[in-house]
């Protein structure tokens, strides 16, 4: 059940609860925070002096100035400039811009520094460490309070707005535009998607560039500067508030302004009372991997708001789903439907032997496939046993994951949300696969898919299922922003070109390069189901005249690139026994003890290395290009291990012949390093065993 306290903390961030420490008058104590260390608040009368905020390390430093009565910030890493000086504010209706006539009232500095355990992730323990300064606001022009929160990691920046509730603004009010500015370095190379407001917008390919040739961004958006400063740009703790993208300024190279979806009629956000809104967020770091394992974005947002997680499992899943991409079967009813009770049966025996916690049936209910109009997520295909599959998955150790692909019918939806989780829960079902393809329609009107309306969706789902003890792995939803830190039912969520987009006639799928993209890119927002684990990769029964575009040992090698507390083995049970690298992912974990990543130059390759208990797992991918990676062992402990490597044979091509994969044992110490090679669109994944007497 949620745990009221928490979520009224973390709904009201929504609500500004967020900033009972940070605001408070300055009688109030400083309360020791989690770490041990005591929160250190500080009051100071403001000057015209700028104010200074540096990280923990004292390698970044945030200047924050109000110039021409407009808040603006930059930012230096041991230096260097990163964030130029931008401008910040906001529009609301009826009102003059908050981007002018602003004094500042009052400054106030804290410390934050606790350490917390997620419930599942790719570290045990993270450190929440920052130094945080809010400055008060008021336009005299309108009386309008703004407040601007600026926190400083050793790892990156957060910045949010928070509104507080005042006569001034009334009980509603409207948000016409942000004024967020990013004055980034215009000749650094950065990887992106354009913006877009389609259902497929995040399932796209990252595109280099230089940054002054990029005229809109999705986010994450991700640069190098040519000072070897690595940027990330996103959002974190997205609530109640339209996603953020970002419009290049055509006179000014290198900077970006926030633009948020709209609402139908053109709006961006209907607010009432104490406001927050979401973080915008630069992870910043010296190489490609500081990016990769940070958790700035994580930390951005509220505790667990749930009294109870122990029925909240990480794990791998198998399922119903690549045959269904590679048209063996149908999700419809008729001779080829796929998720039968004995084909179901099937995939529960491959759970069992691989050790997978779930199993996945889409094309299970009624009305499903075809138009996917008027679904019924209570009542099985005809020839699907749903009782008798649920007992032999209980019987099997397994659990059930109920495809809820609403084809964008949301209101329908809604209506019954309670009703579909209830009956779940009744039933035993504890993991649901959403869906929105193709469109969004909500209240009645078809819209974006991530305007406020549909974020406010999301979240009633992600509620409604933990108040039902079901996790959530959402497709065609919002972005993630670290918001599972809150409610960590929200397991994990497509918004990636992954494996499926190798199946449409006339395109080749992902090439080779993106996987050693998304870690920098899609990966700092959160987890993604990009459903690896495809090893007979020119697998094709019906003809389509495409495969995946890697070889088989790279499939092996992104289970330790890619994060997913639900992680699935995407292949089929026939194509799994067939192949010996099937045996690599047997009890493969999907939450990890410690994760580092390597080796590593962005859209080249990458080298990924994550541990669980006394087990390193190892992968290494290449992009289009042959490659040999020396790779030092230091991550491991003290002894000796006991390498299993798995990689591309000799005679292993990715165009030609990309199944082979070679098998061989050696022992290792930390002193050691291994010689990986890698031929194009290729991969080795290791296991590292402690060594027995």
């Amino acid at each position: 059940m949620v745990s009221k306290p928490n979520r009224r903390r973390v709904l009201g961030a929504a609500a500004g609860g967020a900033f009972a420490g940070a605001l408070a008058g300055p009688a109030a104590a400083a309360a020791p925070s989690a770490g041990g260390a005591p929160a250190a608040p500080a009051t100071a009368p403001y000057t015209r002096r700028p104010v200074t905020v540096r990280s923990p390390d004292g390698a970044l430093r945030v200047t924050l100035r109000v110039t021409h009565g407009r808040l603006t910030y930059e930012v230096r890493r041991r230096g260097r400039t990163v964030v130029a000086p931008s401008g910040l504010g906001l529009d609301l209706a009826g009102l003059p811009s908050l981007t002018g006539g602003l004094v500042v009232t009052s400054v106030r500095h804290r410390t934050i520094d606790e350490r917390w355990h997620p419930v599942w992730g790719t570290d045990a323990t993270v450190r929440n460490h920052a130094r945080e300064c809010v400055l008060r606001t008021v336009q005299a022009a309108s009386g309008v309070r703004l407040d601007l929160v600026v926190r400083v990691f050793d790892d990156g920046v957060g910045i949010r707005y928070h509104l507080p509730r005042q006569a001034a603004l009334g009980d509603t009010y409207t948000v016409t535009a942000e004024r967020t500015e990013f004055a980034l370095p215009p000749t650094a190379t950065s990887w992106s998607l354009a913006a877009g407001t389609d259902w497929n917008a995040d399932e796209r390919h990252y595109g280099r560039a230089p940054l002054a040739e990029v005229r809109t961004a999705q986010t994450p958006l991700t640069l190098v500067t040519g000072g070897g400063d690595h940027v990330v740009v996103h959002e974190a703790a997205l609530i109640d508030y339209p996603s953020m993208t970002l419009a290049a300024d055509a006179d000014r190279p290198g900077t970006f302004t926030s633009e948020l979806i709209s609402l139908p009629d053109g709006t961006k956000a209907r607010l009432s009372g104490e406001f927050s809104t979401p973080w915008r967020t630069l992870t910043i770091g010296g190489r490609p991997g500081d990016l990769a394992e940070s958790h700035l974005i994580e930390n951005l947002n509220e505790p667990c708001a749930l009294a109870d997680t122990s029925w909240i499992t990480p794990g791998t899943y198998v399922g119903v789903w690549w045959e269904l991409q590679r048209r063996h079967t149908t999700w419809t009813e008729g001779p080829r439907h796929g998720a039968t009770t004995e084909r179901v049966k099937q995939y529960i025996d491959l759970a069992r032997e691989a050790g997978a916690r779930h199993v996945l049936a889409e094309g299970w209910n009624t009305r499903a496939g075809g138009e996917w109009t008027g679904q019924d997520f209570l009542t099985p295909q005809p020839d699907l046993d749903l009782p008798e599959v649920l007992r032999y998955a209980r019987e099997n150790g397994v659990g059930f994951v109920a495809h809820n692909e609403t084809r964008g019918y949301v209101d329908d939806y809604e209506r019954h949300l309670d009703e579909i989780f209830a009956r779940y829960e009744e039933w035993g079902v504890h993991a649901v696969k959403t869906g929105y393809a193709t469109r969004f329609e909500l209240g009645g009107v078809q819209r974006s898919h991530y305007d406020q309306e549909a974020v406010r969706h999301y979240q009633r789902v992600i509620e409604t299922a933990a108040r039902h003890r079901i996790v959530v792995n959402a497709h065609e939803a919002i972005k993630p922003t670290g918001l599972a830190r809150t409610y960590p039912n929200m397991m994990t969520g497509e918004g990636v070109a992954g494996m499926e987009q190798h199946n449409y006639k006339g395109k080749n799928g992902n090439p080779p390069e993106q996987a050693t993209i998304l870690p920098f890119t899609r990966y700092i927002g959160g987890p993604a189901d990009y459903t690896p684990g495809v090893l007979d990769v020119t697998w094709d029964p019906a003809g389509l005249g495409t495969r995946v575009q890697t070889t088989s040992a790279a499939q092996l090698a992104l289970y330790s690139v890619f994060f997913s507390p639900l992680q699935m083995l995407a292949d089929t049970p026939e194509n799994y026994r067939a192949h010996p690298g099937f045996a690599y992912l047997k009890d493969m974990p999907a939450s990890w003890d410690e994760s580092r990543f390597l080796d590593c130059v962005i859209g080249d390759h990458t080298v990924a290395a994550r541990r669980k208990g006394d087990t390193w797992y190892l992968g290494a991918l290449t992009d289009e290009h042959d490659r040999t990676l020396r790779v030092p062992l230091r991550f491991l402990g003290r002894g000796r291990y006991v390498a299993e490597i798995y990689r591309d044979a000799a005679d292993t091509d990715w165009h030609d012949n990309p199944l082979p994969v070679a098998v061989e044992t050696r022992t290792v110490r930390a002193s050691a390093a291994l010689t990986l090679r890698l031929v194009a669109g290729g991969g080795a994944a290791v296991r590292f065993r402690p060594a027995r007497s």
